[in-house]
Order: structure tokens, then C-alpha cells, then sequence
């Protein structure tokens, strides 16, 4: 397994990020008062530790858990040098907040990455990144 390439990498930012901007530009058309729109197979993070055992449960075992990854590459830890398989899943949840005469918009918008590692088909680890922000755009 190769580790992931330039081209993989490009491909996963520029998915989230074409994915976000047409979330936005759809919101901002629609001139909503209230909207909340999401992805992803994945809420609950604390279901992986209760239910995936590290070095037991399998790729199905993963994927019956989170559903399908939205891609899929290797990784090399600086503290393992031996690859992994990696599984990439992406969620984004924007709400959207408008008065029906004010021009300005409040999205709060919640964006997680999670990287589900394999060592030999077995279930090795994973990290998961999360951050909330909040915006105001006018028409």
C-alpha cells in the first residue's frame, strides 16, 4: 500500500471544501430563516470505542459501524514506520440563522474528519478531528 499522494490529498480537501461552498451558496440563495443541512455516516464518536476492539474487529466489522468510507489511502506514523491502511470519513453540519427582513446570515457550522487505521485487515486505531465555527455573510 502506498502511502497517500499529492492527488489524494487534493481530491479529499478540495471534496469538503466544494461540498461546504455549495451548502453555503445554496443557503444564501434560498434566503431561509432557518436551515440545518449535514453529511456523513458518522455522529456518535464514542460508538468506535465501545463497539471496535483494536486488533480484533474487522474492515466489515468498521464498515457495518460507520458505513462506507468516503475514501480510502495508507499512512505512516512517525512512531510505527510500517504502513497502515487508512479509511477516511468526513461529516459537515451547517445551521443557518436569518431574520425575514435582516441581509445578514449566522452559520454555525461543525466540520469532523476521521482516520480509521488498519494493521493487516484488523482494526489498528483511528483519530478524529472536530472543529465548530461560526460566520456571517451578507447578500
Amino acid at each position: 500500500m502506498a502511502p497517500w499522494s499529492d492527488r489524494m490529498r487534493r481530491s479529499a480537501r478540495r471534496g469538503g471544501l466544494v461540498l461546504s461552498l455549495m451548502g453555503v451558496a445554496t443557503i444564501l440563495a434560498g434566503g431561509c430563516a432557518y436551515q440545518k443541512m449535514g453529511s456523513g455516516p458518522f455522529k456518535d464518536i464514542a460508538r468506535i470505542e465501545q463497539n471496535l476492539q483494536r486488533g480484533v474487529s474487522t474492515q466489515a466489522d468498521v464498515q457495518r459501524e460507520l458505513g462506507p468510507p468516503n475514501g480510502t489511502g495508507a499512512a505512516i506514523l512517525p512512531v510505527d514506520p510500517e504502513p497502515r491502511e487508512a479509511w477516511f470519513y468526513q461529516d459537515i453540519e451547517a445551521t443557518v440563522a436569518q431574520g425575514a427582513t435582516s441581509p445578514v446570515v449566522q452559520i454555525d457550522m461543525r466540520t469532523q474528519i476521521l482516520l480509521v487505521f488498519f494493521k493487516q485487515g484488523l482494526f489498528d486505531g483511528f483519530m478524529w478531528f472536530s472543529n465548530a465555527g461560526k460566520g456571517t455573510a451578507q447578500r
